[in-house]
């Protein structure tokens, strides 16, 4: 009995590390970049259009460009950013983002973010997929995205 207590406790104690870390994002690095708390929301049933948030942060001395960002969930991917003009939030495709050395930028809701477009699915909360950043001079980090 005591035996059986203690292995379901350890059991509730891991699921509750694990969902901790997945709420977190996914993070990694390549070269001086490290990308961390990338993340997903889930969308409604039948939707197509997902949004991906992050957060870049440049430990080099020289600064870098985050290219492009591609999965195999949508059709296509777009770098937005999001500002108010006349009182209006308009969101525009960016052909890319600089990442400035020493600097940290965020991607986040109603500000810069990665657009899913054309999704195979719905992004449903639990689940995950792959996504490759593609830097100018560090190169491609791909890491498996929580929907969160």
């Amino acid at each position: 009995m005591v035996a059986t207590a203690r292995a379901l406790l350890g059991l509730l104690l891991l699921t509750a590390c694990a969902a901790a870390l997945h709420a977190q994002g996914a993070a990694g690095r390549i070269g001086n970049i490290t990308v961390s708390g990338a993340s997903a929301r889930p969308t409604p049933p039948g939707a197509t259009v997902g949004a991906i948030y992050f957060t870049v942060s440049n430990a080099g001395t020289t600064a870098d460009r985050l290219d492009s960002v591609s999965t195999p969930i949508a059709r296509s991917v777009q770098i937005h950013a999001t500002s108010s003009v006349g009182g209006v939030m308009q969101m525009r495709e960016l052909d890319g983002v600089e990442c400035p050395a020493g600097a940290t930028l965020k991607a986040e809701p109603g500000g810069l973010h990665v657009m899913l477009i054309g999704l195979s699915a719905p992004l449903t909360l639990g689940s995950a997929f792959t996504v490759s950043l593609k830097f100018h001079a560090a190169g491609v980090l791909t890491l498996k995205v929580p929907v969160t």
